[in-house]
């Protein structure tokens, strides 16, 4: 089994540096990159394709669907992790902002912590084992493609690698010492012999 997860192309929230809801659409650049990634997967031999409903992730999967001429399963385990919604329309450098973010950063190793109407660690974490369990069970020796988030895609990779001994400290520290530029491919192999194996991480060539 081979699973390939996809950054959604750059979207208006990243491109204006506001922090983003599940509305956000993508920019005119974040569509070409979906453009170029779409013709990198031609070669991958994709069975079937599933997505994060968000707007920016959903604009990906069609461009991307429409090339390799497959249907896509929206699922909402490969949402982004749920922020404060105060957060929402903010920009990154906002004072408001900065001010809750240091606070979410200063308690994010505790598993359970929320700041408010957000997901903790044991949340996002139960979400990955979900799309474990739900969607790369299914699929046998098939090559599967996960449209999603930063977030989510590290905690996805992370869950099905180290499974029961990924904790918050090393969830975030790879997380900020890791990150994924849009339409940036991950991939992870399954074989019998070894389990999971991570081949490829955040490949940007195609841009």
């Amino acid at each position: 089994m081979n699973v390939y997860f996809v950054r959604h192309g750059q979207s208006e929230g990243n491109l204006n540096k506001t922090h983003q809801g599940n509305d956000v659409s993508m920019s005119e650049k974040g569509k070409e990159q979906v453009r170029l990634v779409a013709k990198r997967l031609k070669d991958k031999k994709i069975d079937v394709i599933y997505a994060s409903p968000y707007l920016r992730a959903k604009q990906t999967a069609e461009i991307i669907a429409k090339g390799l001429y497959l249907p896509i399963q929206y699922n909402d385990q490969l949402k982004e992790i749920r922020r404060p919604s105060v957060l929402e329309g903010l920009g990154y450098s906002d004072p408001k902002a900065s001010k809750i973010k240091k606070i979410i950063r200063k308690n994010q190793i505790k598993a359970d912590w929320k700041f408010s109407d957000d997901e903790s660690f044991n949340d996002l974490s139960m979400r990955a084992r979900q799309v474990r369990e739900q969607i790369f069970k299914h699929h046998g020796d098939k090559n599967i493609l996960c449209v999603s988030h930063v977030t989510t895609i590290i905690m996805i990779v992370l869950q099905t690698i180290l499974q029961d001994k990924l904790t918050p400290e090393v969830f975030w520290q790879f997380y900020y010492h890791s990150r994924q530029k849009n339409t940036g491919i991950t991939h992870l192999e399954f074989t019998e012999k070894f389990g999971w194996n991570l081949v490829t991480w955040n490949d940007t060539t195609h841009l």
